[in-house]
């Protein structure tokens, strides 16, 4: 009897807990490969600046390491900083810089963000860093779109 109790106690509790993950699951893929995007465009010839970001079903190490390796081999930017303790890249072209963070959200699950600064009076660099996001996608074997 003191075992079945205990059996039910222990339910009682991991339930709400199993069912609290399965939901973040849920939506998590709900919301995998969903490019989000917003730019600020600048004022009285200040910069601008472009904002991305999509969750990705696949390792944070694994999606900075693929960033990285595309950054070294673009030649036409330069990196300025990476860090992969952090998983934090920072790069340039031109006089425009971009820095790329990877966030682990849960094993297997990660969100790449991505923000860029446009020179002044110029449109933002929106169609580069999106483009940027979807051949790192592309890299993972994943399929992102934009979101509307």
């Amino acid at each position: 009897m003191k075992r079945r109790l205990l059996v039910l106690t222990a339910a009682a509790f991991l339930l709400p807990m199993a069912s609290a993950d399965a939901q973040w699951v849920f939506v998590a893929r709900k919301a995998a490969q969903r490019i989000h995007h917003m730019t600020e465009g600048g004022v009285g010839g200040q910069p601008g600046y472009d904002f991305a970001s999509v969750v990705l079903e696949a390792p944070a190490d694994r999606v900075f390491k693929i960033a990285h390796e595309r950054a070294q081999k673009n030649h036409q930017v330069r990196i300025l900083m990476a860090d992969p303790v952090a998983r934090r890249l920072q790069v340039a072209e031109g006089d425009r810089t971009a820095t790329l963070n990877v966030v682990e959200l849960s094993e297997g699950v990660s969100q790449l963000l991505i923000a860029g600064r446009s020179r002044p009076n110029e449109p933002a660099a929106s169609s580069q860093i999106v483009a940027a996001v979807m051949r790192i996608c592309a890299e993972l074997g994943k399929t992102c779109e934009l979101s509307r």
